[in-house]
């Protein structure tokens, strides 16, 4: 029975596409309320109807005005955000450009899953396929696109919520060795070095670096501040290493635009990537197997950590919201552990025999 009383009202209670529909009526009698709940019915139904008889966007359409437009404005201080979303855009279009939002299905999203997840990936020159985390990005983004187009009433449905994503391999972060890092650096550009060392001095992310003002600096106490960034926390005040110090002094001394690290083509703009400078450094030192940019602020906290900075000063040194999130930065290295087993032994060895 889809209607029932609750004190002196009657009330109908029924489900519609997925939506549950619990509502008084006025009726004064069983029949009636059954008669408002096929009223309420009919009308749900009318509505559903005419919003799958509007003439639905394309997907390309649709992903390149709406979403770029709402992304852009949504994510303006994290360009770097926009950037990705973009790029998730572009390699969607390849596959729904052409559907409308109403054709999607889950069904359409898993055979998207499937083709995406046998695609090379792009610039492989070892034939790598994309992987599965490069897939759920991108899927994640397309449930965004759909929750976006649901708010506008362009679709009825996110067909994504019904897709599970594919599960990730724990994400592995090293930490490059003093050798490496010398390589890296003299096969690195002009601009790369100084966001490398940046990076490995100070732990920066490597958008916060783009986004370094001249206002940001403070030459006479050594120290840069971080404005705004991933989380709630990333707002801080980093003290600089004489390294560091000397890259920035001679940015704001030399440099012609109020950001420190400005783009080469658009001085009014920062940098917002140095990825593919990053993986041609790699690739002229020969390192393998080679290693990720942000694996250069994962080398500096393990650093900052082996050097005996305790964890909550490196907290905040990160930038991190919560303090699990800094252990999972610190991984010592092997030699570190091998030096700590060599203090345990001698210490063991030192103390007298403990007898059952």
């Amino acid at each position: 029975m889809t209607v029932y009383r609750h004190g002196r009202r009657w009330w109908y209670d029924f489900r519609l596409g997925g939506i549950r529909y619990r509502e008084p009526t006025n009726a004064r009698t069983q029949d009636e309320a059954l008669q408002q709940e096929a009223i309420r019915r009919a009308g749900l139904a009318a509505q559903a109807a005419s919003i799958h008889r509007q003439s639905s966007p394309r997907f390309v359409d649709f992903s390149l005005a709406d979403f770029a437009q709402w992304c852009a404005v949504e994510h303006r201080d994290r360009p770097s955000t926009h950037l990705r979303y973009m790029r998730c855009i572009k390699a969607l279009n390849y596959f729904f450009g052409r559907h409308t939002l109403q054709s999607i299905t889950a069904g359409t999203v898993e055979q998207y899953k499937i083709h995406r997840s046998q695609q090379v990936r792009k610039n492989a020159r070892d034939g790598r396929l994309v992987t599965p985390a490069a897939v759920n990005r991108e899927l994640a983004v397309l449930r965004i696109l759909f929750n976006f187009a649901i708010r506008l009433g362009k679709a009825r449905e996110n067909p994504v919520v019904k897709v599970k994503f594919f599960r990730e391999r724990p994400n592995h972060m090293r930490v490059i060795s003093a050798e490496e890092e010398q390589s890296y650096l003299a096969a690195a550009s002009p601009l790369l070095h100084d966001v490398a060392v940046m990076m490995l001095e100070t732990g920066m992310r490597p958008g916060e670096i783009y986004r370094l003002r001249r206002e940001d600096v403070d030459l006479s106490l050594r120290s840069v501040q971080v404005r705004s960034g991933k989380t709630c926390n990333a707002a801080r005040h980093i003290p600089l290493t004489e390294r560091a110090l000397a890259i920035l002094a001679r940015r704001v001394k030399h440099g012609e635009s109020c950001w420190l690290f400005s783009c080469p083509f658009d001085p009014t703009k920062p940098v917002l990537d140095v990825r593919k400078a990053h993986d041609a450094a790699v690739r002229r030192a020969k390192i393998f197997p080679p290693f990720r940019l942000y694996d250069l602020r994962h080398t500096a906290l393990t650093r900052m950590a082996m050097s005996g900075i305790d964890l909550p000063t490196l907290k905040e040194l990160a930038g991190h919201s919560q303090i699990q999130m800094t252990m999972r930065y610190v991984h010592p290295t092997p030699e570190h552990k091998r030096r700590a087993m060599a203090k345990f032994e001698e210490f063991a060895r030192a103390g007298e025999p403990i007898h059952a």
